[in-house]
């Protein structure tokens, strides 16, 4: 459950949010977020990002599920050995399939990017900046002009605490 809220408010891949790490979940004048970084597996730009947590996600129990977790991956047992598959691959493709068996990602679309695009329209529907969107989802400026400035942690986590709750 707490992986599939994470992409859908933060419209990251699936495979980004299940190789987190109980180092990756901080707090930072007062806000908590996760760091979606390369350090922790597969991070397309290669560049880490940070993304607060929505208030349903912590409501849910996800800061306890943390503090009760050992050091290291949250969604899988640390590996010991040689891997033949990535963790993190295997647990996301296994919530894709989770969450088609279940309705709630249509025939034929992929869950991650079904989580990507709908975190987008729905951020658009209630007036966040693209540039704000596009800061929480890891996406390259498209312009120069855009390279100027950063969208602050606070600027993201006002985006974030706009998005309406799931009825889950």
């Amino acid at each position: 459950m707490f992986a599939a809220l994470h992409c859908a408010f933060t419209g990251s891949r699936i495979s980004e949010i299940t190789q987190l790490r109980k180092e990756d979940i901080r707090t930072e004048n007062g806000i908590t977020y996760i760091r979606i970084t390369p350090e922790a597996g597969t991070v397309k730009n290669r560049q880490f990002r940070d993304v607060p947590l929505h208030s349903q996600v912590i409501e849910k129990g996800f800061l306890k599920f943390v503090a009760a977790s050992s050091d290291g991956p949250l969604f899988y047992p640390p590996m010991r050995g040689p891997r033949k598959a990535n963790p993190a691959q295997t647990v996301s493709g296994r919530i894709s399939n989770w969450l088609q068996k279940a309705g709630v990602i249509p025939p034929g679309v992929r869950p991650n990017h079904g989580w990507r695009h709908a975190f987008k329209t729905t951020g658009l529907d209630i007036g966040i900046d693209g540039r704000v969107l596009d800061a929480i989802q890891g996406h390259s400026p498209r312009t120069a002009g855009e390279n100027y400035g950063n969208v602050s942690l606070l600027a993201k986590k006002r985006a974030i605490d706009q998005f309406p709750a799931f009825d889950i």
